[in-house]
């Protein structure tokens, strides 16, 4: 099967590519010219491991090819739709941006086309396009899937090649079998739903993951109040083979990403237009939303003013092993103390000083290539997204180069084995929920 894949950023440079490398043809389609001209000379928009390497071999092999030329859609048996639905400051999702694509396309596309979705839409969203779609092409005829995207940054290639499971929501039974031929070369289950249903399902699974993490923000705070530690406790959960080591019981200053908070919101907005009370999700959003004042709560009465004092963030993207700073958290808690008449020193070995201009006005923050460097004259390190190079630190030079109140935050509790270790030299170690 000749699969033409749409949207080539983070979602569209893996479904290319991973799709190509299980044996299927593959063309890629993106209106922007410098991505595809990249893509075609071996070059990501966003970096994955082992995807790079993935992606060479495919197109080496002719079995992967990027093009701007929509006209090509024609000779596809199916078309993938992967374009990543934008999310705004209030972490409102606009699918429009794949309905438009959807309908420009639409000329090109020859009767009887497999249509495939794993763009992130909300409930409903296939009615919307069916309707779209045949009134924009008289007597057309296609069959369509919905297979909601499992990615992960930082570690989609392995998100992709080793999932948990596959979910198909599909109008046709008939069209079922060539999607497991798609993936028939991966040993996992694979689940054959309504279209309903499958949009249904990334809305649930984001939610539950998001309850679970508000849940242990609760329990972290509780914790602290009676003098238990979170960590040993979260320890104790994945223990219990009814919760497993796998759940989401990080406590930290807030999850981020735009990703959880998407589904929480179509789902928040598809219970508003149907009139259904949803207390869980509605605390879920309000809990996450105020989250991240743990950082000012908790320092302020170490630190007093933050007006005047230098704070220096370690990592700055949203996610550790991943390069985007896209919904990052650190991005926003900088930006706040900024607000608070603070200095800002930014450290981190993923990003250049180039891509967080595109977020903080240049005047405005100082980059530092090397951490030592970065904490030169500061009072506060605050790590929100921690990367394994950081525990190799000597903490007893960065306690040099501080000055009083040596303060380090640990936003995500990742340094907690360590904590003896760091107080030794004098810093004191705040962390979430200890």
């Amino acid at each position: 099967m000749k699969i033409g894949v749409i949207g080539l950023w983070h979602l569209g440079e893996v479904y290319a590519s991973c799709l190509a490398d299980l044996g299927n043809l593959v063309v890629g389609f993106d209106a922007d010219e410098e991505v595809v001209n990249n893509l075609n000379c071996g070059i990501l928009p966003l970096q994955e491991p082992n995807l790079e390497k993935i992606l060479r071999k495919n197109i080496k092999s002719g079995q992967l090819k990027f093009t701007t030329d929509f006209k090509l859609l024609a000779t596809c048996d199916a078309i993938w739709v992967t374009i990543d639905t934008p999310v705004d400051k209030l972490n409102n999702a606009n699918p429009n941006k794949v309905f438009v694509q959807i309908k420009k396309s639409l000329p090109y596309l020859k009767n009887g086309i497999f249509i495939i979705v794993s763009s992130q839409l909300p409930v409903g969203s296939f009615n919307k396009l069916s309707k779209l779609i045949k009134s924009s092409r008289k007597n057309f005829r296609f069959d369509y899937a919905y297979l909601p995207e499992n990615l992960r940054l930082g570690e989609a290639v392995k998100s992709f090649m080793q999932p948990s499971r596959i979910v198909i929501g599909i109008d046709n039974m008939e069209r079922k079998e060539e999607v497991m031929r798609i993936f028939r070369k991966l040993k996992t289950n694979i689940l054959t739903v309504s279209i309903v249903s499958s949009e249904m399902i990334k809305h649930a699974t984001n939610a539950f993951l998001a309850t679970s993490l508000s849940f242990i923000y609760d329990i972290a705070d509780i914790c602290e109040a009676v003098g238990a530690d979170v960590v040993e406790v979260s320890k104790a959960l994945y223990a219990d083979e009814r919760i497993g080591g796998k759940a989401y019981l990080d406590a930290s200053a807030g999850f981020s990403g735009g990703h959880l908070e998407r589904d929480l919101q179509y789902l928040r907005k598809e219970g508003k237009s149907k009139k259904i009370n949803l207390p869980v999700i509605n605390s879920v959003i309000r809990k996450n939303k105020h989250r991240s004042q743990i950082v000012f709560r908790k320092i302020t009465p170490l630190l007093g003013t933050f007006k005047g004092k230098t704070i220096t963030f370690f990592g700055l993207t949203y996610k550790s092993g991943t390069p985007t700073l896209v919904r990052s958290l650190p991005i926003r808690l900088a930006r706040e103390a900024l607000q608070q008449d603070a200095k800002i020193h930014l450290y981190d070995p993923w990003i250049k000083k180039s891509e967080i201009t595109k977020e903080i006005a240049p005047d405005k923050f100082s980059y530092f290539a090397d951490p030592y460097e970065s904490v030169k004259g500061s009072q506060v390190i605050v790590c929100i997204t921690p990367w394994p190079e950081l525990k190799k630190l000597g903490f007893r030079k960065i306690a040099k180069l501080l000055i009083d109140p040596k303060i380090f935050f640990d936003g995500r509790n990742y340094f907690a084995d360590v904590r003896n270790i760091i107080e030794a030299t004098g810093i004191k170690y705040i962390g979430v929920g200890r």
